[in-house]
């Protein structure tokens, strides 16, 4: 058994430097997206879209913008063709799936004006909305 434990240390080791480090400007991902939201999801909708709206949020959060110093700090702005190359998920699969992890509670999107067009922008959330401490809700647009 020490064996594994001798080897556990890699890992542990390896978390250790991801937290001193900030994760390059990024967090490390909750089990709970996996252990329980996953789950929930893929019991209330097919279970391959829960599968991919999981692994798109997780992506999205590896795109935030880590520079607090402008307005979108904590936003992910990649465009859809982006995603899609990067993911595998097809295109038209993208929105529905943004919307099943915005009825979650896990994500919030924005159309913001962007060079003379729209771009849509995306704020993945850690754990859904609903489970905000305390109960108090965040206002979004002055809605909480």
């Amino acid at each position: 058994m020490s064996g594994l434990r001798t080897l556990a240390k890699i890992a542990t080791k390896q978390k250790e430097t991801v937290l001193e480090r900030g994760h390059g400007g990024y967090s490390p991902s909750l089990h709970s997206l996996f252990r329980v939201h996953l789950v929930e999801m893929g019991e209330k909708y097919r279970k391959n879209d829960a599968r991919d709206a999981i692994l798109l949020l997780l992506y999205l959060h590896a795109y935030v913008n880590g520079t607090e110093a402008n307005d979108y700090y904590m936003w992910a702005f990649p465009t859809v063709e982006q995603i899609r190359e990067d993911t595998g998920i097809h295109g038209d699969r993208i929105k529905p799936l943004c919307l099943m992890l915005e009825v979650e509670g896990l994500l919030i999107t924005k159309k913001i004006p962007w060079r003379g067009n729209v771009k849509k922008i995306y704020l993945p959330l850690y754990y859904p909305r609903s489970e905000e401490a305390l109960g108090e809700a965040i206002p979004v647009d002055g809605v909480a």
